[in-house]
């Protein structure tokens, strides 16, 4: 059994993104998948996370979402511990391990972010990899200040168990100048590379339950759409004859706009609208409703005003979660394009 540890040095690097496509891809080589997250940072258990729900729906886990993760812990007490001879949150993440593994190929284990070179998370990360005996795999989601040195360093911290780095989320109009600058400079460091992978826009979309949970707003009609994902949103303040005109410009988006706007609202749903927001809770008029419900687009009314709807939905994006086939999907493919493959499914157990 091959133990994968995927940790990043920030956040939203897409660790748990790369689980759940790394994991379909094993299964789709007739391995048989697990998956831990040996650690949570957090200050209460919660196993219903939605995360843990999909990664145990897409990898088709028989184990119960509690044994997926068996320890919830607030950084302070994580990063308190880490020196402890035998931490009991350590000698629970063994355990699950040795339980989650049995009958499996490969087991998936979602790090802790923050891995960066002499941090106390960097610490507490290693001690996860040493115990478990995994293979490591770094994650850097691209930043314009990112350095060779920074991963370099962060890298070498684990050892021998260190399989590669992955470079993630790269502008396509950045890709070429990584791969000449970047990636020869952390490989003349020792550190293989294992990929490079190119933002894509549907990996960085919501859906409408999504949205609508932000905001908490109401959804009032076609619930079953709120598993559309929405890319983009535009604003209806117009007066109605060019509406439609600019409302036509971009597909699969959320239309924000009050709520007694009854001309913008009908052209918003004469468009390609995945939903339709109504602000300053102010719901719609019947015919608006009959309309949205004709064309299944979803409305919510929310309380805000426009102008803190507008703020509250720019911080949706960075909440996103990955719980959506399609994403998943997508992020296959690119891991099969970008990925060196060859290295992963050949890693061997560190002994």
């Amino acid at each position: 059994m091959i133990a994968l540890y995927l940790t990043s040095m920030g956040e939203a690097a897409g660790k748990s993104a790369l689980c759940a496509a790394l994991g379909k891809i094993f299964r789709a080589d007739g391995r048989k998948v697990g998956y831990l997250k040996p650690v949570a940072i957090a200050e209460k258990a919660d196993s219903s996370d939605k995360d843990f729900e999909f990664i145990k729906l897409t990898l088709a886990l028989e184990e119960p979402v509690e044994l997926l993760c068996p320890n919830y812990l607030g950084a302070k007490d994580l990063l308190a511990s880490a020196n402890e001879k035998e931490p009991a949150w350590l000698n629970r993440a063994k355990e699950a391990l040795g339980a989650v593994s049995h009958g499996k190929d490969v087991v998936l284990l979602e790090g802790v972010s923050g891995f960066k070179a002499g941090s106390d998370m960097a610490l507490a990360g290693s001690r996860i990899v040493e115990t478990l005996g995994a293979r490591a795999i770094l994650i850097i989601r691209y930043e314009s200040t990112l350095r060779v040195s920074q991963v370099v360093d962060a890298a070498k911290m684990l050892g021998g168990h260190l399989l590669g780095v992955i470079i993630n989320a790269v502008p396509q109009r950045r890709m070429d100048s990584v791969k000449v600058d970047i990636v020869p400079g952390i490989e003349r460091g020792g550190i293989k590379v294992l990929g490079v992978l190119p933002e894509e826009r549907v990996l960085l979309t919501v859906s409408v339950g999504e949205l609508a949970e932000h905001l908490g707003g109401n959804i009032l009609n076609s619930p079953e759409r709120s598993g559309e994902l929405v890319e983009s949103i535009m604003v209806g303040a117009m007066s109605p004859d060019p509406a439609i005109s600019y409302l036509s410009l971009k597909p699969r988006k959320v239309v924000v706009t009050r709520g007694d706007r009854p001309d913008i609202q009908l052209a918003a749903l004469e468009t390609l609208t995945n939903c339709l927001v109504l602000t300053n809770n102010i719901s719609p008029l019947p015919n608006i409703l009959s309309r949205a419900k004709a064309v299944k687009t979803p409305v919510a009314v929310v309380k805000d005003d426009t102008v803190h709807t507008l703020e509250a939905l720019e911080r949706v994006w960075d909440k996103a979660k990955f719980s959506h086939e399609q994403k998943v999907d997508k992020l296959v493919q690119l891991l099969e394009q970008h990925l060196d493959l060859a290295s992963i499914r050949q890693a061997d157990a560190v002994k």
